[in-house]
């Protein structure tokens, strides 16, 4: 016989390390995003309902750890270090697994005790302290595995783990933290002291809220998300539990569906942009064209007529209507699915009157941003809802004046601020940041795991009403569609080999590729990892 190149033993790679531009691509569709207590909460749910023991858990955790660590780093001495809780014993696990498939291994302890020795079942891998310092224990190491803190981290590292941490910081092999980073609050992404640079994290049944936060994400590399046998994403019986959820490629396929065929541009969906003031056609021209890019099938922009020859001649498929004649802008607004008020709108009278001639006249869903938010939080009074919902998308500032706070304030409490707005407005909102969070008035968080520096650039936020406006306009309700246009738009920078330098006028037309590559989202082309997120 024959065999294959390689040989019968011969696998396809585990992990596709040389294209993370398409690990958005291998998430499960529903993905929780709990707070270190929540996760605590599931884990002692699922032994006290006899769905898995602890001990299984710990061996689940620690092969996965040597698994994805044999895949990205397969030679050179591994040195483990344990701390003496939970992820201490994982990392003994991790360890002892390696030690069988070959690879030189030694067990440091960092704690105060060694976590659960048993996990060694019987392996000759003593665990030893570092009499000498631990720059000494960590000489000759190719990857060092850190398991010396866990998810109780809530101030500053001391004693013997933050003599493990510095050391870890001057050495020169790659880390691999084990649940994550040591250093990191693990529900706020907070840096207390020093924290590892871990060139990658596997976190176990799903990842916590913090390390999808700043600073804590610059700390994780690549952060992998592995299944351990926790039973069900939904909350366990009778816990008052419900964490947010990652915005998924997977889910934002299953929110999006196909288009039809036979489909024509009313199902596809009018949408009104009331955008551009005069002399600020650039943001009525970026939402609109993100708009059409998103797949919308009539863009009507109401805009002031100094601005027609421009958005006429650079968004020809667009219908112009001149925003000082009252009666076709709203005509215009009554006969769109969706309304989207704000991009360089100004504060004048004029826009105020722009703005509450459309939302009195929507008929589907209505989406307000940038000046259109500033507007409203001058307003004593909110809007009566649209028929199928509000969608409010602040960046931070905008967030700030809306709920009368300081900009330190909304991003100390993001999730809070932003749950608070949607229910004081009966609103949708998409609070823009890194992460980026949909919060809406009786539904969990969600959040989106794709950050890149081309959102730095002015107009973005355009491009991504634009998106959210073309969605609404197909008949998703605000939530969904929010959702739908994060996955999109950061699939379609993160894909950039050069995000630094693009342009928001570039975003459009990566939009199409980007919502392909949503839809060919694949959860089975990464088994036993949930989420895969390249380092950031």
């Amino acid at each position: 016989m024959i065999w294959p190149a390689g040989g019968p033993l011969s696998v396809p790679p585990l992990a596709p390390w040389n294209r993370p531009s398409d690990w958005h691509r291998f998430a499960e569709k529903e993905v929780l995003l709990p707070t270190a207590d929540e996760m605590a909460e599931i884990d002692r749910e699922a032994v006290r309902s006899g769905a898995i023991c602890e001990r299984s858990l710990i061996e689940n955790a620690g092969r996965e750890v040597a698994r994805l660590t044999q895949a990205r780093f397969p030679r050179g001495p591994v040195v483990v270090l344990a701390g003496s809780g939970h992820n201490g014993a994982d990392g003994l696990v991790a360890g002892r697994t390696l030690a069988a498939a070959g690879r030189p291994v030694r067990l440091v302890s960092c704690g105060s005790r060694v976590p659960e020795p048993d996990v060694l079942a019987g392996w000759d891998l003593p665990v030893v302290s570092a009499p000498d310092g631990f720059d000494r224990a960590l000489a000759g190491a190719e990857v060092i595995l850190d398991g010396i803190l866990g998810t109780g981290l809530v101030s500053e590292p001391r004693g013997t783990q933050a003599e493990a941490i510095a050391a870890c910081l001057r050495a020169s092999a790659p880390v691999v933290a084990v649940d994550g980073p040591s250093g990191v609050n693990f529900t706020t992404g907070e840096v207390h002291g020093d924290a590892l640079n871990a060139a990658m994290t596997v976190t176990f049944g799903w990842p916590k809220s913090g390390l999808l936060r700043w600073p804590a994400r610059a700390r994780c590399g690549d952060l992998l998300c592995a299944e351990i046998g926790f039973p069900s994403t939904s909350p366990p019986s009778g816990a008052a539990l419900a964490p947010a959820r990652v915005i998924t490629t997977s889910w934002a396929a299953s929110i999006l569906g196909e288009r039809s065929p036979t489909a024509h541009k009313g199902r596809a969906g009018y949408l009104a942009i009331v955008a551009g003031r005069r002399g600020m056609a650039g943001a009525a021209l970026l939402a609109a064209r993100a708009a059409l890019r998103a797949g919308a099938g009539v863009v009507q922009v109401i805009s002031d007529p100094s601005n027609r020859m421009i958005i006429q001649a650079l968004v020809p498929e667009a219908v112009f209507v001149n925003c000082r004649d009252s009666g076709a802008a709203r005509a215009a607004c009554e006969r769109s699915r969706a309304v989207v008020v704000g991009p360089g709108l100004g504060r004048d009278d004029t826009a105020r009157e722009l703005l509450e001639a459309a939302m009195s006249c929507c008929v589907g869903s209505a989406l307000i941003d940038a000046d259109g938010l500033n507007l409203l939080a001058e307003r004593a009074q909110p809007f009566q809802r649209p028929t199928r919902g509000l969608l409010l998308t602040p960046h931070p500032g905008e967030m700030a004046r809306l709920c009368g706070l300081s900009i330190s304030e909304v991003q100390a409490g993001r999730e809070d601020a932003a749950i608070a707005l949607a229910r004081q407005m009966a609103a949708s909102v998409l609070l823009k940041g890194a992460p980026s969070i949909v919060a809406s008035p009786r539904r969990r968080l969600r959040v989106t795991p794709l950050a890149s520096p081309a959102f730095a650039a002015g107009g973005t936020g355009d491009v991504l009403s634009g998106v959210c406006g073309a969605y609404l306009a197909a008949g998703l309700r605000p939530a969904d569609a929010a959702t739908a246009a994060l996955a999109v738009t950061g699939v379609a920078v993160t894909g950039v080999d050069a995000p630094v330098g693009l342009s928001s006028a570039d975003i459009p037309d990566l939009i199409p590729a980007a919502r392909r590559s949503v839809e060919r989202a694949d959860p089975g082309g990464w088994p036993g990892v949930r989420l895969a997120l390249p380092a950031a």
